[in-house]
Order: structure tokens, then sequence, then C-alpha cells
């Protein structure tokens, strides 16, 4: 019996529909694998244990009952097969801490992906090494700067750094009367961290692209399509997923990238590609296998737990 950890968002919260960590469990308890699930805050280092306060969990793909506890209390981490790292961000000084004290159970244990590789690979500052194929970018604070690069620019889009899933995302036009208002907004939620500003591309109202890599192959490409009235594409906040296929150019960006993963020793990642541009590299807790499975009748999931099963057992020697 193979034990998997799972450090995620509180289980009570997750939308089963789509949410790829809960599809990751299903199918390792399908193989009778034992699950033990716990929130970053429930991971504690004593005297040279890693510890966490960790739920056993019976799982049932039924939504409003998508969970039995089994059993409650302290796990010596280091006793685990595998650990999901799934947790959303924001990725903050406690994401940051978090990592490295996960990082404290290498080689002894799998990880999914890696706490120094997600550490290393910033989701939207790694892309910088291969600028040349994003859409015209600043990352900044200074308003003067930011109004000088918009400029030129009909609409830019404007976004935090460290958080995920369209949170605090705008667009707005440099020529409005509310551009410095909406652009303080995104500041003021990123504290003193810098912003992402970008020229906007109109065809993201016909979708973007997520590049599923596993283990430095494309596994398969999903359209995000925003929802009326939206340009974000993002499924929960009303994207719909179509299967879809990459051009020559957009194949030869995600070689450059899977590059980049295979040196951090990423297992899986989702790659965000707009109109020909690469916007943004997932690794902290890619998502979209569900959706996937259900407009192309392959389950990752599936393809996913083989990965991590090879590796625990080159592992056990």
């Amino acid at each position: 019996m193979i034990r998997v950890g799972v450090q995620m968002d509180p289980i009570e919260g997750i939308n089963i529909v789509g949410d790829t960590t809960f599809a990751l469990m299903l199918e390792a308890q399908k193989r009778g694998h034992a699950i033990s699930v716990f929130q970053p805050e429930d991971v504690a280092f004593r005297n040279g244990e890693l510890l966490a306060h960790a739920r056993g969990v019976r799982l049932e793909d039924r939504k409003g009952a998508h969970f039995t506890v089994t059993h409650e209390g302290a796990i010596a981490l280091a006793e685990q097969d595998i650990v999901l790292i799934r947790q959303d961000p924001p990725f903050d000084m406690a994401y940051v801490a978090n990592t490295f004290l996960l990082e404290l159970l290498e080689p002894r244990v799998v990880m999914f992906n890696p706490p120094r590789a997600i550490r290393n690979f910033s989701e939207k500052l790694r892309a910088l090494e291969l600028h040349r194929f994003m859409p015209d970018t600043y990352i900044g604070r200074r308003m003067e700067d930011i109004r000088r690069f918009s400029a030129p620019f009909e609409e830019v889009v404007v976004k935090p750094v460290f958080l995920g899933g369209g949170t605090s995302v705008i667009k707005s036009s440099p020529k409005s009367l509310d551009f410095t208002s909406s652009v303080e907004f995104v500041l003021a939620q990123s504290g003193k961290e810098p912003i992402i500003v970008q020229k906007y591309i109109p065809e993201i109202m016909q979708g973007d692209k997520r590049v599923l890599v596993l283990e430095g192959r494309i596994a398969g490409v999903l359209r995000r399509v925003p929802a009326a009235g939206d340009f974000r594409a993002n499924i929960h906040v009303g994207g719909s997923p179509q299967l879809d296929k990459l051009t020559e150019h957009e194949e030869q960006i995600c070689k450059e990238v899977i590059k980049l993963l295979n040196a951090e020793g990423i297992i899986f990642a989702g790659l965000d590609l707009i109109f020909g541009h690469l916007n943004e590299v997932n690794v902290t807790s890619p998502t979209l296998i569900r959706e996937y499975a259900l407009v192309s009748g392959v389950d990752l999931a599936v393809q996913i737990l083989d990965a991590l099963e090879r590796r625990v057992r080159a592992r056990a020697g």
C-alpha cells in the first residue's frame, strides 16, 4: 500500500466537478492507496521530524458528500511515500516557508511538484526568460512608468504577480479617466510587490490555451473561452473548456518552456498561451484535468499516478 499525503485547501470547500486534486485523490484511492489530507498551517518541524496534523479520508465522487474522515491525528510526513503540494496561491512568505519545510522530505518522499522547484519557478516571472514569446510587458510599481508604458496601447491588462485564478486582474485603457485609480487598486492589492502590465490581446475573447505538460511532454491542450462580458478565460470565473491543438509556433514556445521545467524537475505544469503568446506557467497547483477528461475522454489522473508510482518504485530500489 502506498501512503499519499495531500497538502491542499480545506477539502470541505472544494468544487469536485473541476478539482484536479480531488481527481488525483480519487485515482489514488482506486489503486488502494491510503490518503491523508492536511493544510499548510498543519505542518510543523519538531526536533528533526516533520509532522502534519492530518485527516485520513475516504472519497466519493458525489457532490455534497465527497469525503468521510476515517481518522485524525499527527503523522510523520517522512513516512509518506508521496506528498502532493496542491494548495492554491497566493504565493506569499507563508507559502515560501512551507516549501522549505517540505524540502526536508527529499529525497525520501516523492514530491509533486518538488518544493524547491515550486519556489524557484515563479509562475508569472519565470516566463520572462522567454520574454520574446510574451506580449509587451512591464513589471514594476512606478505609476509614471506604468502610464508611459501603457500610452501606445488601446488597452492593457493589469494583474498582481503572486495571486492566481484571475484574482484582481483588470483591463483598462490608458485613455480612460479611471485608469490611474484602476491601476492603484491592483497596486494596493499587491502590497509592496511589483505588478504586471501587459498589452491587451483582443483575441483572448476567442479563448486562451492551457497546455498540460506531464514529465516533459505535452499531455493535452484545452481552449478556455471567456464567459460573455468577461475577458478572463479562467474556468472558475465562468470560462468554458474545449479541446484544441497547437500551432507550430505554439509548439516551439512549449518546447522552450519544457526545457525550463525539466531543469527544475517539475513533473506537472500548465502553460497558458494567448494567440501565440506565452502568458504564464502554472506549477503550484495546475488544474483542468477533469475538464480535459470531459472533452477528450482521457483521464490524466491515471497518467500522473502512473508517473508517481514509478518514482516510488525507483526510490525503493
